[in-house]
């Protein structure tokens, strides 16, 4: 496993970051989608990149220190990723070009009202049709194409033309979500394939490269504790020169180098392991809590104006809590290492 970064990966990472600094909190899909990346994933033949996932985390990560949302992860990822694994050529052909310039926007209805988390079992059924509701389905107001994972298989719904309703609500980084409904929705197989193994691998996915944008946030809380640390006077000295405050600094350091590190090597896994679920789940399940530590670290050093809403830190650890809350929590992910490990529950 070599996880040193190729001379274009670094281009690719410095190139984001400049992008990061430059666009702020303006919409800068039309941007993102000029300079390729809702195109990494995808297949050279199919008008993509062919690039790798790690070179979509190091995008993801720069992302994260805006922090700036898009559908990137919504259309990269979970529809893209979903409709070339299990697509027919004639699917393939009509969706991923679109997804690929961003021009058609999609996304992944997985969960429903009941759920434990994504890797639950879906009670919605259908062939051709479908009826019910998904929630907490991302940029589904601004989806052109939504691929829903039903019992009998994975579906797409064309939403130009679909019966559904829509109910938006924000995200926790501001993001927006929302719950679809079905009321008998003319619905497309899509492929033949095994979906859950399909929707397996693309949440696997997913998680890492939502894994990397909060990484970036938490990258730029520090850069922003160790310089309140430096300006921040009590007694006569900078706060950053008493031990508490600075070894908490170095903790947030240690805790996001550590995240890093294992998002990488997950990236690096689910393209040439043999088992790569199991580097994707110490991961995820690693920097739910370790995240949440770093945070903490962070709004402790602020003190009290770290948790208004005029101080940037607030969004950075909004950004961290919806990572930790998405693609299931540190429990699933533990039960899924143990398992990996001969250490699942017996009946």
């Amino acid at each position: 496993m070599n996880l040193e970064l190729s001379d274009e990966q670094r281009l690719l990472a410095e190139t984001a970051r400049a992008f990061v600094d430059r666009h702020g909190d303006d919409d800068a899909w039309p941007t993102m989608c000029d300079a390729g990346w809702p195109a990494l994933l995808i297949p050279e033949e199919h008008g993509g990149a062919g690039a790798g996932l790690l070179d979509l985390a190091l995008v993801c990560e720069a992302l994260g220190r805006g922090p700036i949302g898009s559908p990137l992860i919504a259309t990269g990822v979970l529809a893209a990723l979903s409709i070339a694994l299990a697509g027919t050529h004639e699917q393939q052909d009509r969706w991923l070009p679109a997804l690929a310039t961003g021009t058609t926007i999609g996304t992944l209805a997985v969960l429903e009202p009941g759920m434990r988390d994504e890797w639950d079992e879906p009670r919605m059924s259908g062939a051709d049709r479908l009826s019910g509701t998904k929630i907490l389905v991302p940029w589904a107001t601004r989806a052109d194409v939504i691929v829903v994972v039903t019992v009998d298989g994975l579906r797409l719904v064309e939403m130009a033309s679909a019966n559904v309703q829509i109910d938006e609500h924000a995200g926790l980084d501001g993001d927006p979500l929302a719950a679809v409904t079905f009321d008998s929705t003319v619905a497309e197989s899509l492929g033949t394939g095994d979906g859950a193994v399909t929707v397996a691998v693309v949440l696997d996915y997913a998680a890492v490269a939502s894994m990397a944008y909060a990484i970036g946030a938490a990258e730029r809380a520090l850069e922003l504790t160790v310089q309140h640390a430096k300006d921040r006077e009590q007694f006569g000295r900078a706060i950053g020169s008493f031990q508490a405050v600075a070894h908490r600094c170095a903790e947030m350091r240690a805790e996001i180098d550590a995240c890093r590190y294992l998002a990488y090597r997950a990236a690096w896994a689910l393209e040439h392991a043999t088992a790569p679920s199991e580097a994707v789940t110490t991961a995820k399940s690693y920097a739910n809590e370790a995240l949440r530590r770093v945070f903490l670290h962070a709004h402790q050093v602020h003190g009290a104006m770290g948790f208004t809403t005029e101080h940037p830190l607030h969004r950075f650890t909004q950004c961290a809590k919806a990572f930790e809350l998405s693609y299931g929590g540190t429990a699933r992910h533990r039960d899924r290492l143990a398992t990996a490990m001969g250490l699942g529950r017996r009946a």
